[in-house]
């Protein structure tokens, strides 16, 4: 523990110096900032929370203009709509007693569902009044762990099916289900990340890495269990057979760094976000409100 503050107090007092960094004419040196500054900003402990001053920002676009947006409100139900009928469908198709909830796809294509219902009931909310939510509204915490959970579900749960898993399959078409729930789904999160107003905090990765232990665990009890899948295997997957201790731990375990990888990208997809509304949309956006000032100056002088 004690190891542990100090970690945290050397890092603190290292990025304390790089902020009080200073010209000689008493400007702060931003030429020598360093391009990671934001990421090593995100290293403290309060970044783990999930309070937000801005509850308006878990209800809008990044790119909206107005405070309320007409459009805003449709995407998030038609992407609720896409996200549902992969699941009813795949429901449907391959419920095979109840061994459809004992993938990794599903739960993910499930949490997708999730997410994106739950931000759509919030942003209509919000839409038909926009004072209902305070900053530190539960709900609002809600969405953005499972926001930023699913999302890097997603991306895992895609690389590993077309790198690890889809290979060893038998030869065939890759079928509208696969690329739905192994390909469009982190497709459509990364999009949404892009597109949301509240930021991505580096320290919830605490929220995936939860979740992918949970599976983990899962998958033991129910091989344990004498669980098998569609075909009546032991293991749900290859790379997750507790028959072989060594693979499946070695499974888990890249899985983890992975999610770690993803929780990383999609910071920086959430930094570009940042960048480009400061340099595209907010400048426009001031020039608007001078023109208006100045033409409501002119208006009053005529007057």
């Amino acid at each position: 523990m004690a190891n542990r503050q100090l970690l945290w107090a050397a890092l603190a007092a290292f990025l304390k110096r790089r902020q009080r960094r200073i010209h000689p004419a008493g400007m702060r040196d931003t030429s020598s900032k360093c391009c990671c500054q934001p990421l090593l900003d995100e290293f403290q402990c309060s970044k783990f929370s999930l309070e937000h001053a801005q509850p308006a920002d878990f209800c809008r676009s990044q790119w909206q203009r107005g405070d309320r947006s007409f459009i805003w409100l449709i995407y998030r139900w038609l992407l609720v709509a896409f996200f549902a009928g992969g699941v009813i469908g795949s429901l449907v198709n391959s419920f095979t007693g109840g061994k459809w909830f004992i993938y990794l796809t599903d739960w993910g294509f499930t949490l997708c569902l999730f997410a994106c219902a739950y931000s759509a009931v919030v942003a209509t909310i919000y839409f038909i009044k926009p004072s209902y939510f305070a900053s530190s509204s539960w709900a609002l915490k809600i969405y953005w762990g499972s926001h930023f959970t699913t999302t890097v579900l997603a991306m895992m749960i895609t690389l590993v099916f077309w790198v690890a898993l889809y290979p060893s399959m038998s030869d065939g078409p890759v079928g509208l289900y696969n690329l739905w729930a192994h390909a469009f789904n982190s497709v459509c999160m990364m999009f949404d990340c892009f597109m949301v107003a509240f930021p991505t905090r580096l320290m919830h990765f605490i929220y995936p890495l939860i979740a992918g232990l949970l599976y983990g665990l899962f998958s033991l009890i129910y091989f344990w269990a004498g669980g098998t899948d569609f075909f009546g295997n032991r293991a749900i997957y290859f790379i997750l057979d507790w028959e072989r201790p060594g693979l499946a731990i070695g499974s888990v375990c890249g899985c983890i760094v992975l999610a770690l990888l993803f929780c990383i990208v999609i910071f920086w997809i959430y930094r570009l976000r940042i960048w480009m509304y400061e340099r595209c949309v907010k400048p426009e956006a001031a020039e608007v409100m001078q023109t208006r000032a100045a033409t409501s100056k002119d208006t009053v002088q005529t007057v």
